[in-house]
């Protein structure tokens, strides 16, 4: 199975009031040409596909085009949500991306109830967990919905998101292609420089230790550098498409395939 692995997108963002719209046409453009050339079986959009919780209608229409686009010929699209992009927004026009064989998750949920996908790709059958970004706040409600256990209110967050893998990759099978779809801060990750500091701090951090040996692949969305990461499964950032500001001249915009 050949997967595809996109993410922080940050469509809207302008540099100095200037706006990037044309150069994310081009970039998104260019990302399902590679889709469709490297025959693609699966695409995952990690979070971050917008740089605002409100974006415009411009932003809009690029982002839900270039979803269109790596959708084309039936090729299953999953899409989790990040800090920057509005939950509620994505979630609303999940129906409609469902019908064009685009998966949106924009709020975690228990394994048997949408929180892991299983999709035919390739004639392959692959298991993905999917985990949009969890804040602080959130995560609390998130963990005692898939562990039914109200007992540690005061969990400090990696735990509790530790706890909510376990509890979507739990039933991943030996004989599926087994793939984590998450937007998070791993420890021992290096920042791109154009990241949100608050959502970036130790507060927010996740060991490398939370995804088992029985994935197969995490595709990160977060930090915009490509790197791998050591764990027991392999873990990777593919970073964003393109340099969204001045301190991230070092990176090297990429896709993961």
């Amino acid at each position: 199975m050949r997967v595809l692995h996109t993410s922080d997108w940050h469509v809207g963002k302008a540099i100095r009031g200037r706006s990037r719209a044309a150069e994310h046409r081009a970039v998104l453009a260019e990302i399902a040409g590679i889709a469709e050339r490297e025959s693609a079986d699966l695409v995952v959009v990690a979070g971050d596909l917008f740089d605002s919780a409100s974006p415009t209608p411009e932003a809009e229409r690029i982002v839900y085009r270039a979803l269109l686009d790596l959708a084309a010929g039936g090729r299953p699209v999953v899409v989790v949500a990040g800090n920057h992009d509005s939950a509620q927004r994505l979630g609303a026009v999940a129906p409609l991306s469902q019908a064009s064989g685009i998966h949106v998750a924009s709020a975690i949920r228990p394994a048997g109830d949408g929180g892991v996908l299983e999709v035919d790709a390739g004639g392959e059958v692959a298991q993905v967990a999917l985990l949009p970004f969890p804040s602080q706040r959130y995560v609390v409600t998130a963990d005692l919905l898939l562990s039914g256990d109200a007992a540690d209110a005061h969990a400090e967050y990696a735990d509790r998101v530790v706890r909510i893998v376990r509890a979507l990759t739990d039933r991943f099978r030996a004989g599926t292609v087994n793939v984590v779809a998450a937007h998070l801060m791993v420890m021992g990750g290096e920042m791109g420089g154009g990241e949100r500091g608050a959502h970036t701090v130790f507060d927010y951090w996740v060991p490398a230790t939370a995804f088992p040996a029985s994935v197969q692949y995490v595709a990160l969305g977060h930090l915009h550098r490509p790197q791998h990461l050591p764990g027991p499964a392999p873990l990777h950032y593919c970073g964003s498409p393109l340099q969204l500001d001045f301190g991230e001249t070092a990176n090297e915009p990429g896709v993961n395939l």
